[in-house]
C-alpha cells in the first residue's frame, strides 16, 4: 500500500511539473467574461504564474497600435492583481511578452474577424501575432472563436482564416465543437448569462485540459 501511495505521489508531482509554468493569456470579449475568468483560475489553480489580458471587440491589430475597447476589459498580473473596466486601452502584445516572459502564450481571437475588410487582412493580421510568439520562444496555443446564435453563418468562413493563419505554429482549439449557443436568451453571442455560464465554465475547461494533454504529450514524447 505504501508503495502505491508513493507511486501516486510521483505522480502527481509529474504531473504537476508538465503542467506548471509560465502563461500569458490573452483575449477578447469571451476572455473579459466568465470564459476567461475560468482559463486564468485554472491556470493559476495548477500552479502556473499567470498573466491574463482580456480586451473587448479585439483582433491582433489592436494589441499592435493599442487601440481602446469601448466595450471592457480584465486584466490580471502575473500577483494577481486584477483590473476591469469599460474603457481603456488595447495593451500592446510585445510589452507583454517582455514583462511576462512566459513559456506559453494562450490566444483567444478571431470572433471578430467577421467585421475586417478582407480575408487577407485577417489571416496577415493574426499570422504577425504568430510570429511575434514564436520569435519569443514561447509554446503557442490557439483558441478560435465558439458556437453563436448572432453570425452563425461567419463561422465556418471566421474558422478557415484561423486555421490558415496559425496553425501552422500553434496547436489550434476549436471551441464550436464543445459550445452550443442556446436558441434563446442572451445577445447571441456572449455567455455572460443564465444559461450561458455552464457553457462558458465548460468551454474553459475543455481548453485547460486539451492544453494540459498537449502539454504532456510533449514532455512524453507521445502524440
Amino acid at each position: 500500500m505504501r508503495k502505491i501511495i508513493i507511486a501516486a505521489y510521483c505522480f502527481f508531482c509529474f504531473a504537476a511539473a508538465v503542467s506548471a509554468g509560465t502563461v500569458l493569456f490573452i483575449g477578447d470579449s469571451h476572455s473579459v467574461g466568465p470564459f476567461g475568468w475560468k482559463v486564468d483560475e485554472l491556470l493559476r489553480g495548477a500552479g502556473n504564474k499567470t498573466a491574463t489580458y482580456a480586451s473587448c471587440g479585439s483582433i491582433a491589430q489592436w494589441w499592435v497600435t493599442g487601440k481602446p475597447t469601448p466595450c471592457g476589459y480584465f486584466f490580471r498580473d502575473l500577483e494577481g492583481k486584477t483590473e476591469k473596466g469599460t474603457k481603456g486601452p488595447t495593451p500592446i502584445f510585445t510589452d507583454l511578452l517582455a514583462k511576462v516572459k512566459p513559456d506559453t502564450v494562450v490566444v483567444e481571437l478571431g470572433a471578430n474577424y467577421g467585421n475586417t475588410p478582407s480575408d487577407d487582412f485577417a489571416v496577415k493580421d493574426m499570422a504577425a501575432m504568430v510570429e511575434k510568439i514564436k520569435a519569443s520562444g514561447s509554446a503557442c496555443y490557439w483558441v478560435t472563436k465558439p458556437d453563436s446564435r448572432v453570425g452563425h453563418d461567419q463561422i465556418p468562413r471566421i474558422l478557415d482564416l484561423t486555421y490558415k493563419a496559425v496553425s501552422g505554429s500553434c496547436k489550434v482549439f476549436d471551441s464550436t465543437k464543445v459550445t452550443k449557443y442556446p436558441d434563446t436568451g442572451g445577445d447571441g453571442t456572449h455567455y455572460w448569462f443564465k444559461e450561458g455560464l455552464p457553457i462558458a465554465n465548460a468551454w474553459a475547461q475543455s481548453v485547460y485540459d486539451w492544453m494540459s494533454a498537449s502539454k504532456t504529450a510533449a514532455t512524453t514524447g507521445k502524440k
